[in-house]
């Protein structure tokens, strides 16, 4: 196995993880959301917060870290879907910082003082998961750009 397939086996397989945690997450999510009961969705955003910084933050750190040293070993920055890859990974970074992260911090408070069930905290977990929804199809959008490697 060369240098390359090493790098890209490990940058596939950190993309696996974290697009396969993420879909589970979305999939409890929205099971959640079917069943109605506002302890249900409380636990699903408890359990997306704890994996945030367990299996998300790591999977994506390696996914970047394999994709630039496979780009030093074989291509070059000003590839179109290499760019296109760095900015999803740039606005997928900026979505959790600004606001995933701390909307479960708010959504932690509201919870503590007023409980799952009220009607703001219930519409902040259900705002959460259509934006991280909406991340995860972006995401799933990197991997055709990544496979159909388009040009300039």
């Amino acid at each position: 196995m060369t240098r390359y397939e090493f790098l890209l086996t490990l940058h596939i397989a950190a993309a696996i993880v974290w697009l396969g945690a993420a879909v589970c997450v979305q999939l409890l999510a929205v099971r959640a959301s079917r069943s109605r009961d506002p302890e249900q969705m409380r636990k699903i955003a408890d359990d997306a917060e704890w994996l945030a910084t367990r299996l998300f933050v790591p999977a994506s750190a390696l996914v970047l870290v394999f994709g630039i040293l496979l780009t030093f070993d074989a291509w070059a920055f000003d590839e179109l879907w290499i760019l296109v890859g760095l900015a999803a990974f740039a606005l997928s970074f900026l979505v959790g910082i600004a606001f995933l992260s701390p909307e479960s911090g708010r959504i932690a408070r509201l919870i503590g003082e007023h409980g799952a069930a009220h009607s703001e905290v219930q519409a902040r977990i259900r705002r959460l998961f259509v934006v991280s929804r909406i991340e995860l199809v972006i995401l799933f959008l990197v991997v055709v750009d990544m496979v159909a490697k388009p040009r300039f």
